[in-house]
């Protein structure tokens, strides 16, 4: 089923603001990590997720749908070990200092308990690492580049131009955190300083989440890559500094 240019940039418009509008149609008192504002969200963002499959499944051919989102059964190489193996290589230089430090699996300094079950066990970690990169993947990859595939947009257009939405959707955190700050001039500077790095690097992954998905055309490459990165956070680039520390780990070695 073909689908107009516009139709499919209105549609991606829509479950941008469907995504986000969630959150305040289901807003609870209290910060991002209160118990009761992230099960909120788990609701929202089920919704969201529901109705816009419901969208794409209005717009697409319905026996193809499953296909057009990625939801075929994943293989265990091409769709969950390959595209990790790539994401890992992306931070070879935190896993460097990890590994230096004694701090990855099975080394000196790092717990099971205390580093995966707490982690996964909590509301904080059910939302950083399963909820938001699945809602999220499914969402602004799978239904968005399902939309634009239909209408006959490029390959370059689906991995560079259809993550914007995804940074857009974040822009949102701009008001939360004016709001926090008492909406003072320095508030609004730091609101806006913070949405506008937080757009560049969220786009920036859509960039290579969007490529994982259009090369294996299956939905758990970019969801186990957005989960990663959200383990491993954004690096910490004053952890530079630490390179006398290994140095001397070398040195010792020899």
């Amino acid at each position: 089923m073909v689908i107009a240019a516009g139709l499919a940039s209105v549609t991606c418009v829509a479950l941008t603001l469907l995504y986000v509008a969630g959150f305040y149609l289901f807003k609870q008192p209290g910060s991002r990590n209160d118990p009761k504002v992230i099960r909120a969200r788990f609701k929202a963002v089920t919704v969201a997720s529901i109705v816009s499959a419901l969208i794409v499944w209005s717009m697409v051919d319905k026996q193809d749908t499953l296909t057009v989102l990625g939801m075929s059964r994943p293989k265990l190489f091409s769709h969950i070990l390959r595209p990790l193996l790539l994401t890992v290589m992306l931070f070879l230089g935190p896993l460097s200092i990890m590994f230096f430090d004694r701090e990855l699996p099975f080394q000196k300094h790092f717990d099971f308990h205390r580093d995966v079950v707490e982690n996964v066990t909590t509301l904080v970690g059910q939302r950083n690492y399963m909820v938001a990169p699945l809602t999220e993947e499914f969402v602004f990859r799978s239904c968005m580049i399902a939309v634009l595939y239909q209408a006959g947009y490029s390959k370059n257009y689906l991995i560079f131009i259809s993550p914007l939405y995804f940074g857009i959707a974040h822009l949102h955190h701009a008001w939360d955190n004016y709001n926090k700050m008492n909406r003072t001039t320095r508030a609004l500077k730091n609101a806006l300083l913070s949405s506008s790095f937080q757009f560049v690097y969220t786009t920036l992954f859509g960039w290579y989440a969007s490529y994982l998905f259009l090369r294996s055309g299956n939905l758990m490459p970019p969801v186990l890559s957005h989960s990663f990165c959200n383990i491993m956070g954004f690096p910490d680039f004053s952890s530079i500094n630490h390179r006398s520390r290994l140095q001397k780990a070398g040195k010792n070695e020899i």
